[in-house]
């Protein structure tokens, strides 16, 4: 059947446009559909499933040990459902690249955006912000939206760069240009329009290199480092620049929104049980006397999507040390393969998930970017796996492979 064939793409097309809603009154429903795509996928691609499983585990370490947090945490109950979410968000999203190649999963991404992006607009939700009623869409906040916008923008610019796409493809990635500024300006989310800036600027940067030989990108990477090098010594300057422009220009609060008050918080619980932390979310959902005091000097009454507005801090507090060894560990080693895959054999898809990649860690610094259920969780551990991307190196091979974190090669993922 033409469904079963082309089933990875349509799942993958449905799992993005419905893991970016962030909508309460049908969030059960959400749910319910990620679940029956994600089991559709499972049995019609169980060699896939298996291969994530045997092959891909050291990725997923993390939202493993999340899981695993329940056994010491004060709400176990809680700790145990919303990290089984977020491993089941992190598997499907190493999954998705052993079904899809690189360039066919960032075309499918294009058009999924490009359509909650459209239906974010015709559903017109505002909410708040400093600069009065803005955008939100079908994202439950600004600062989503505008990231909405991003992956759109970057998608487009990808989509363009890629050889041999339709010329559907290249009319959507043409329109999704006024689209994503339309819903960058209307939200007003200032980190989202920087990161897309940055984005296409390392997006045409990795297009332009491949035109180069290896040895000219490791010469031009070399080269560009001796240069920024000497510059350290301004970091000061460079540093009063950035804050003046975000609290002036910009006019972010000092404290980007009570961020670093929670940051203090967070600083002071990891000190506390800095091991293992104190489980994952527990410390947001649990009766304990420290859950009550954050509560009550956030004003949180619900603290299950509350969070620590800080990846890194997140995971201390969550799970401690040896949380944050596996988490960082797992960024560190990601970052390499991507590094070299660019500076060996680069190509605009997987150009496309290095920018995600490093994007989402530079967002992680102030945002936490890994949540149960949704696209930002799910994109990122498929940007991770595709770091590890290989071409076939047979010649004559109709596929090609990629090298999994336990072996030097893996076999190669099926697609339609």
């Amino acid at each position: 059947m033409l469904f079963l064939a082309f089933l990875p793409e349509i799942a993958s097309f449905l799992l993005v446009i419905i893991s970016a809603v962030q909508r309460v009154d049908i969030g059960p429903i959400l749910v319910l559909g990620q679940i029956a795509l994600a089991g559709a996928l499972f049995i019609t691609r169980p060699t896939a499933f298996l291969e994530t499983a045997l092959r891909w585990w050291p990725l997923l370490v993390m939202p493993i040990l999340c899981v695993l947090s329940a056994l010491w945490s004060s709400a176990a109950a809680e700790t145990l459902r919303y990290a089984a979410q977020l491993l089941f968000s992190a598997f499907l999203g190493v999954y998705l690249t052993r079904v899809m190649t690189p360039a066919r999963f960032a075309t499918v991404f294009l058009y999924a955006m490009f359509v909650f992006c459209i239906l974010s607009v015709l559903d017109g939700t505002q909410g708040p912000s400093a600069e009065g009623p803005v955008l939100i869409g079908l994202t439950g906040s600004k600062n989503q939206m505008g990231f909405a916008a991003m992956y759109l923008l970057l998608a487009a610019v990808t989509a363009l760069v890629l050889p041999r796409i339709s010329a559907l493809t290249r009319w959507v990635a043409l329109l999704a240009f006024p689209i994503a500024a339309y819903i960058l300006y209307g939200s007003h989310a200032a980190t989202a329009v920087l990161m897309a800036a940055a984005g296409i600027a390392l997006l045409l940067a990795l297009w332009f290199s491949q035109r180069l030989p290896p040895n000219g990108r490791l010469a031009t990477l070399i080269g560009v480092l001796l240069i920024l090098t000497p510059l350290t010594a301004l970091t000061p300057e460079a540093t009063d620049f950035v804050n003046r422009f975000m609290f002036e220009t910009l006019n972010k609060d000092p404290t980007l929104t009570g961020r670093t008050i929670l940051w203090a918080r967070a600083d002071e619980l990891i000190a506390q049980r800095p091991i293992f932390g104190w489980g994952y979310q527990a410390i947001w959902m649990s009766d304990s006397m420290e859950a009550i005091g954050l509560r009550r000097l956030t004003g949180v009454t619900d603290g299950r999507t509350f969070h620590f507005h800080h990846q890194f801090r997140q995971v201390g507090v969550d799970t401690g040390f040896v949380g944050l060894i596996v988490f960082v560990g797992a960024v560190i080693a990601t970052a390499l393969a991507g590094f070299r895959r660019i500076l060996l054999a680069p190509d605009p898809a997987t150009s496309f998930f290095f920018v995600l990649f490093a994007l989402t860690v530079a967002r992680a610094m102030t945002d936490t970017v890994l949540t149960p259920l949704t696209v930002h969780t799910m994109l990122f551990f498929a940007c991770c796996a595709y770091m590890f991307w290989e071409p076939a190196r047979e010649q004559g091979r109709a596929h090609p492979t990629m090298s999994g974190p336990l072996s030097r090669s893996a076999a190669p993922p099926r697609r339609a």
